[in-house]
């Protein structure tokens, strides 16, 4: 297992934010990278680093590829077939996969009118809301303007060159893991000038919009629009996928507007993020964890809180990060522009100013800008001028395709018959994002209670077991010696707690749609530890502080009311301490 790399670097020149009090003007600014004990700043820290061979800035063909996906042609060249039947759609999907294991590689270019819905897709159930593209190739999907996927995806599993451009998605509901473009195992994708729109900006009500998994590579995602996603773009299935080491992709000229997260989050692969407007995202931009390396340059954050994030210590507190895991990844950030930087954003600002040579004693050379960059040429639009570019650009609608090139045919279809003999679903349960906005909202309110019985975490829903609304950190119970006894708390005796140590955490996400409160319970571990705290930190502004004494009672929080959607954490201040139970509550 990696020792949490991390190294966060300075861009190759000074990156430039607005530092508020310039009305608007861009100012460079350096930030102080900082210190953390135990670590070792890289030599050199503050000094200006070398871009070698930076890219051309100039005009960017908006119709051209680039990036990781280049050299994907899709059906080019071949038949050209035009769908306004979502069930023969999905019958055709079918038996191509037959056709192609029999040999049939021909590309053929699918045009798309009309409205999809949920049960078009496979066995035409709203349980299974996507089209099957599987263990096919050389395949374009092309909508025209008017064309709507109305909460459906495309779910693409050992596809090869394919192309999905012009789509107008109205995210799916995350039925079976539904996403509104899933890619596993796939080689050569582009997927361009399609828009992504929430229709229930609910926390797990919807799923990813442009999800790249489980190896896929040679993946190219430009000129997308997503308005108010809330799990936009994830790269790399969950932390235990080591696989996805082979991941390559590029995310150009999108727009994420007033999107939450994952834009992208990034596990293990080697992603290029330029030229993105990252507009009003409510939780983080980019991040990378688990040793991926992530380029992030020439882009334009706006209003964003904390425009990346790396998983996770030491380049944040441990629990204080939004992305799960214990292993962080690299992100080399240069050219972006941040401005109207939120009141609540925390120092350093962005968060890759920080800098890291060593960890857990172990020594890590310090990465550069050429370990980063791409093989590919590519140019970039100056950073000033990306919303202007990328608002004229992004989106379905853009590209002139008013019409198809031909009438109507349904690839010949006429009986429809939408069931896989092999079925698959997308990714679901896969780690998340605790820092993501909007609770576990399903449409009613709940309790859910954390606890410990038996060195093991449990967590209720409604009084049922089996609920994952907490994060917590993996200590086991660990009431020594000194830790003075069981306590009954509402009728309940508990014995063991959660061990609050400097890496100890409880980590939750309160509902927006419902009223929150929290109680907890907890207890000093050692009788001198006189000084012993605990707090409860929002995700911004100031921590509220409770004192744990005397030793052989325990602390009751009380029941406090919380912001709608937005993330907190218990955890220790001073002294080691126990968490007994935690009781979330939403009321209408």
């Amino acid at each position: 297992m990696l020792a949490a790399v991390m190294i966060t670097v300075a861009a190759c020149a000074e990156p430039e934010v607005d530092n508020g009090t310039d009305n608007g003007t861009i100012q460079p600014e350096k930030v102080d990278p900082g210190t953390d004990p135990g670590t070792d700043p890289i030599p050199g820290e503050g000094d200006e680093l070398d871009c070698p061979n930076p890219p051309t800035v100039g005009t960017v063909d908006m119709t051209a590829l680039t990036g990781y996906g280049a050299g994907v042609t899709g059906g080019e060249g071949g038949k050209v077939l035009h769908f306004n039947s979502g069930k023969a759609l999905q019958t055709w999907l079918l038996a191509r996969t037959k056709t192609e294991k029999s040999g049939d590689h021909n590309p053929v270019t699918i045009w798309l009118s009309g409205t999809f819905k949920p049960d078009d897709g496979r066995d035409f159930s709203e349980a299974h809301p996507w089209f099957d593209v599987k263990d096919v190739s050389n395949l374009s999907f092309i909508g025209t303007d008017s064309f709507v996927m109305d909460r459906i995806g495309i779910f693409c599993v050992r596809a090869k060159n394919i192309v999905i451009r012009n789509i107008n998605f109205q995210q799916p509901k995350a039925n079976n893991g539904a996403d509104a473009v899933s890619m596993q195992d796939c080689d050569g994708v582009w997927v361009d000038h399609c828009t992504f729109t929430s229709l229930n900006q609910t926390k797990d009500y919807e799923d990813g919009s442009t999800d790249i998994t489980h190896g896929s590579k040679n993946v190219t995602v430009s000129w997308c629009r997503y308005i108010k996603t809330q799990k936009s773009c994830l790269v790399g299935h969950s932390n235990s996928q080591s696989g996805d080491t082979q991941i390559t992709a590029t995310f150009h000229h999108n727009w994420f507007e007033g999107s939450s997260s994952r834009h992208p989050r990034v596990r293990f692969g080697k992603v290029h993020v330029y030229n993105n407007y990252f507009d009003g995202n409510t939780t983080y931009g980019v991040g990378s964890a688990y040793g991926a390396k992530v380029l992030v340059e020439y882009n334009y954050f706006d209003g964003v809180q904390l425009p990346t994030d790396i998983c996770t210590y030491p380049a944040k507190e441990s629990g204080e990060s939004n992305l799960q895991g214990s292993v962080a990844g690299y992100l080399w950030a240069t050219q972006d522009i941040l401005v109207n930087r939120p009141a609540k954003a925390k120092d350093p600002y962005p968060l890759t100013n920080i800098k890291y040579e060593k960890y857990n004693g172990s020594t890590i050379t310090p990465l550069t800008y050429a370990d980063f960059k791409p093989s590919y040429d590519y140019t970039v639009t100056a950073a000033a001028d990306v919303p202007a570019v990328v608002k004229a650009g992004a989106g379905y609608g853009k590209l002139g395709f008013t019409e198809a090139p031909v009438a109507v045919n349904n690839g010949g279809i006429t009986e429809f018959d939408g069931t896989d003999p092999n079925p698959e679903n997308p990714d679901q349960g896969d780690e998340d994002d605790p820092g993501q906005p909007g609770g576990q909202d399903d449409g009613s309110a709940h309790t859910y209670t954390l606890s410990m019985q038996s060195k093991a975490l449990v967590q209720t829903k409604d009084g049922a077991a089996g609920a994952s609304y907490f994060d917590a950190s993996t200590s086991v119970a660990d009431f020594s010696k000194d830790y003075s006894g069981s306590f009954t708390i509402d009728g309940t005796t508990y014995s063991q707690g959660i061990k609050m140590d400097s890496k100890g955490y409880v980590n939750f996400t309160t509902s927006a749609q419902y009223t929150t409160t929290v109680r907890f319970y907890a207890a000093r571990r050692k009788a001198d530890a006189t000084s012993a705290c605990m707090q409860l930190v929002p995700a911004s502004g100031d921590p509220t502080v409770f004192d744990v004494t005397p030793h052989d009672t325990y602390l009751d929080s009380g029941e406090i009311t919380l912001e709608k959607g937005a993330a907190y954490t218990i955890k220790q201040k001073s002294g080691e301490q126990a968490v007994i139970l935690v009781i979330v509550k939403e009321t209408e």
